[in-house]
């Protein structure tokens, strides 16, 4: 079934276990650098093994930096199209991560999801803060068009923030 713009069946519920599954293909979805070395058949076993460790590598930080953290898988149509990791704080709610599948992007779901968490953060007067890596031209566009101003930059990233 194609995706369709329709920002309102977007959804956000919270990740259980049986997600886990969906999270491993999306992460993978991810990382076309690792992608293509796994074409390589002797590579497979490897490559997989370097992906679950980078996985579990960024799972653990996550925890360990934001340990309140909520983990939503985001649902589009009644079906997992991505995730987003959120930290709520005093006075400021940080887009830790969003992913969402290649085949969902362009549809509408990450837009909704930042508009639903914009939404979240006005209602509570908190700022929102997001990183974002330099080299991620679309979804820089979407935060610019959503209304984040760069706060500070560094070499990789761009810090940026929304104010209600």
């Amino acid at each position: 079934m194609p995706l369709t713009r329709a920002p309102a069946a977007v959804l956000l519920r919270p990740a259980v276990t049986s997600d886990q599954a969906f999270l491993d293909a999306l992460y993978l979805s991810t990382r076309d650098d690792l992608q293509a070395l796994a074409g390589d058949p002797a590579l497979r076993p490897t490559i997989a093994a370097l992906i679950a460790m980078q996985q579990q590598a960024q799972a653990t930080g996550y925890r360990a930096a934001y340990p309140g953290a909520e983990y939503l898988v985001i649902e589009h149509g009644g079906a997992a199209v991505g995730r987003v990791v959120v930290h709520a704080d005093d006075g400021s709610l940080r887009l830790v991560d969003i992913s969402v599948l290649p085949a969902a992007r362009g549809h509408g779901c990450a837009t909704a999801v930042l508009s639903q968490l914009q939404q979240r953060a006005a209602d509570a007067a908190h700022a929102m803060h997001l990183t974002v890596r330099r080299d991620n031209a679309g979804a820089r566009r979407l935060y610019q068009r959503l209304g984040f101003a760069i706060v500070a930059d560094d070499a990789l990233d761009l810090h940026l923030r929304w104010q209600p």
